[in-house]
């Protein structure tokens, strides 16, 4: 009877470790965001803005566009390298330190209006949203130009953006 009391407390203690040992991965995979939603921000991701990252110490990671993947190693104070981005005329992935962008446009697939309404049905202006200002990437100097005539907002390189949101700057600034 000792035995089988023994064994009893292996076999528990054996399932508690693996059980110990599997949570976390089971936890992650149950909680993820569904397939096209943004992990960071849990918007519907956009094939014009699509941003492949890698954050110091992680694996690389899809994002909805190049602020939410910004502001993502602002906040977690992990230096980000951008791998891949969209090419916002043709949807086509380009390289990033080819690319050149344009921030802070009209133009935003992210957000949908700069005015929302709390519980309460009242009306109030966004201050802030980890999307904004939009950055729209472009494969030549010509496309982001002509964007940037049409619908505003600043252009500017990778280097320049990674260098002002390192930095704390406003991305579209002077």
């Amino acid at each position: 009877m000792k035995n089988r009391s023994m064994w009893l407390v292996v076999v528990l203690l054996a399932l508690a470790v693996t059980a110990g040992i599997a949570a976390p991965p089971v936890h992650r995979w149950l909680t993820a965001p569904p397939a096209g939603v943004c992990p960071i921000c849990l918007r519907h991701e956009h094939k014009e803005s699509m941003v492949r990252f890698q954050a110091q110490g992680e694996a690389p990671s899809d994002a909805c566009c190049l602020s939410c993947a910004l502001t993502y190693g602002r906040q977690t104070h992990k230096p980000v390298t951008i791998l891949k981005v969209t090419d916002h005329g043709s949807g086509a992935p380009i390289d990033p330190k080819e690319a050149v962008f344009v921030v802070g446009s009209n133009v935003s697939p992210c957000t949908h209006s700069t005015v929302e309404r709390g519980p309460e049905k009242e009306s109030y202006n966004v201050q802030w949203d980890r999307c904004l200002p939009s950055i729209l990437a472009f494969a030549s100097p010509e496309a982001a130009d002509a964007f940037h005539t049409q619908h505003g907002g600043h252009v500017r390189t990778l280097d320049e953006l990674l260098r002002r949101s390192g930095a704390g700057e406003d991305l579209g600034g002077s």
